[in-house]
């Protein structure tokens, strides 16, 4: 498994063969194209964070 972020909006986004993963505590996104996991958490930080917290997760 390569790490590609290490904290993308507080997650750790990784690839292990033709999948990405997007991981925060019990939180887990897997996806086949970078850019959908990124979508993924893009749309899960929207949905589940206030916009007082600066659009990160990893204080939470």
């Amino acid at each position: 498994m390569r790490t590609v972020y290490e904290n993308y909006r507080g997650f750790k986004i990784s690839k292990e063969d033709n999948t990405y993963s997007a991981i925060h505590n019990e939180v887990i996104f897997n996806q086949g194209l970078l850019s959908d996991v990124l979508d993924h958490v893009d749309h899960y930080i929207e949905i589940h964070i206030d916009s007082t917290d600066n659009g990160d997760i990893s204080q939470h």
